[in-house]
C-alpha cells in the first residue's frame, strides 16, 4: 500500500469516517500487529496536539513531523493487512523515538501557552460594564400606587414618596425613607429591594450585600432573580467575592425563569478569561 493511503486509512479510523466493517477489520489487524497499533496510537497523539494548538506556527511544527513520517516508507498491505515493511523495520523504532521527542518538546510548549496562568478578571470593569441603577421598574411601580387620599399617609404613600427619592437619585434620602418603611413592615420586599439599590448605587456593597441576600431566598418574592443578579454583582465589590460572584452568575446563566441569562453568561465568560 502507498505510504499516503495508509496515512489516509489511519485519519479516517481517528475520525470514525470508516464503515462499519472496515472498521472492525482494521481493529482487528491492530489487534494482532503491535506496531500498527503503536503507530495508531501516535498519529492519535499528534493530531490531539495539533487540535489544541492555537499559533499557527506550533500548527507548522506539527504538521512538519507529521509530513516526516509519511516520507517513510515504513508500510506495506498484503491480503488486506498493514505491516511494518521489513527493510525499515530496524529503523522503525529509532524513527519512532526521534519524532516522539519532537513531538513532546512541541506539545511541552502547546500545554504550556493552554496551561499557563491567564490574567486574573477585573472585577471593577466588570462592575462597571455591566450595572446600571434600576430605573425602569421602580416608575413602573411607582405609577401602580393608588393616588393618594387627604389626611393621615399610608405605608403605600410613605412607600411612593421613598422610591420617588430613589428614582431622582437621591440614593441617601431614598434609604433612610425605606429604612423608616420597614421599621413599620419589616417584611415588604419593594421596600427591602431598593433600599440594597440605593446602598449599591451608593457604593455601600458590604450593606447592600446584607438587604439584598434575604430577598434572594425568598421564593415568592417578585424581586428573587432580579436581587440575585445585583447580589452577584455586590460581590465583585467585596474583598474575596469573586467566587461566590461566579457562582451566582453561573446559576443565573442556567435558570431558564431568568429572563436575562444571555446577559449572565457574557458576565460569566468575562469573569473566566
Amino acid at each position: 500500500m502507498e505510504n499516503n493511503e495508509y496515512q489516509d486509512k489511519i485519519h479516517r479510523y481517528l475520525s470514525n469516517a470508516m464503515e462499519s466493517w472496515e472498521r472492525s477489520q482494521f481493529e482487528n489487524d491492530m489487534k494482532s500487529n503491535q506496531e500498527l497499533k503503536l503507530a495508531v496510537e501516535f498519529e492519535r497523539k499528534l493530531l490531539t496536539g495539533l487540535q489544541m494548538v492555537g499559533d499557527e506556527e506550533l500548527r507548522k511544527q506539527i504538521r512538519n513531523v507529521h509530513n516526516d513520517l509519511e516520507q517513510q516508507q515504513f508500510f506495506e498491505e498484503k491480503d488486506n493487512i498493514i505491516s511494518i515493511n521489513s527493510i525499515n523495520k530496524r529503523t522503525f523504532m529509532k524513527r519512532i523515538i526521534a519524532i516522539a521527542a519532537a513531538a513532546v518538546v512541541i506539545l511541552g510548549v502547546v500545554w504550556f501557552n493552554f496551561l499557563k496562568e491567564k490574567p486574573a478578571a477585573d472585577p471593577n470593569a466588570v462592575f462597571a460594564q455591566h450595572f446600571k441603577p434600576e430605573t425602569t421598574r421602580v416608575g413602573e411601580v411607582i405609577a401602580g400606587f393608588p393616588a393618594g387620599f387627604a389626611g393621615e399617609p399610608t405605608a403605600q404613600d410613605s412607600l411612593k414618596e421613598a422610591l420617588k427619592l430613589y428614582e431622582q437619585g437621591k440614593y441617601d434620602e431614598a434609604a433612610a425613607a425605606l429604612d423608616s418603611v420597614l421599621v413599620r413592615h419589616p417584611a415588604n420586599d419593594t421596600a427591602t429591594f431598593y433600599l440594597g439599590m440605593a446602598h449599591l448605587n451608593s457604593e455601600r456593597y458590604a450593606r447592600a450585600l446584607e438587604v439584598l441576600t434575604p430577598i434572594t431566598a425568598n421564593e415568592s418574592s417578585a424581586f428573587k432573580l432580579e436581587s440575585t443578579w445585583y447580589l452577584g454583582l455586590c460581590y465583585l465589590k467585596v474583598d474575596n467575592g469573586l467566587d461566590k460572584a461566579k457562582d451566582i452568575f453561573s446559576g443565573l446563566a442556567n435558570n431558564a425563569e431568568y429572563k436575562d441569562r444571555q446577559a449572565a453568561k457574557g458576565v460569566l465568560n468575562l469573569l473566566e478569561k
